[in-house]
């Protein structure tokens, strides 16, 4: 399990509040989403006459579709793991040519890049949670919500805890 998986969980189910926070996001409860939908970009018009390049294959975290609409929306979920702002930029500049909006969700640590997302015109989210770790030799459970693997309290314990969910996750709109 990864923090990334986690973060995925929590916009799907129900927060404290008893509301779906993907429903915030999109602003609709007549949705279908569906998670890592492959599809293929669009073909872009060549001026020149050399043969077509094979389609491009995309997988956005969530591909919402809206019930009474035919547009559809996709949404990229960023972790303070690995976050990469260059990267994330070109992948979801390539949803901009298939999906109505793009959605992007990044840790709340980030939240300096805000300005240059919205400049590419995409709507920004932060995100904080506490990561719970499970120390996997006595099962102590610690509280982390930085990025970092946590040691055991206890002298004896080893470096090996492992990721067993997250707790008082927020996404506000940035």
């Amino acid at each position: 399990m990864t923090i990334h998986d986690e973060l995925i969980l929590a916009l799907t189910q129900k927060d404290e509040k008893r509301i779906v926070p993907l429903y915030r996001i999109v602003r609709s409860t007549a949705i279908k989403y569906e998670l890592e939908s492959s599809t293929y970009l669009p073909a872009q018009d060549k001026p020149d006459y050399t043969a077509p390049a094979p389609p491009e294959g995309i997988a956005p975290d969530i591909v919402i579709k809206f019930e009474h609409e035919k547009s559809e929306v996709a949404i990229e979920v960023e972790t303070d793991m690995d976050f990469d702002f260059g990267k994330s930029l070109r992948q979801i500049k390539k949803y901009q040519r298939r999906f109505r909006k793009v959605y992007v969700i990044i840790p709340k640590e980030y939240e300096r890049f805000v300005p240059l997302y919205k400049n590419e015109d995409f709507d920004v989210y932060l995100w904080t949670a506490t990561r719970i770790w499970e120390c996997m030799q006595c099962g102590n459970i610690i509280y982390e919500k930085r990025p970092i693997t946590p040691k055991c309290s206890k002298r004896s314990c080893g470096p090996h805890q492992r990721l067993k969910g997250i707790m008082d996750t927020t996404f506000i709109e940035a």
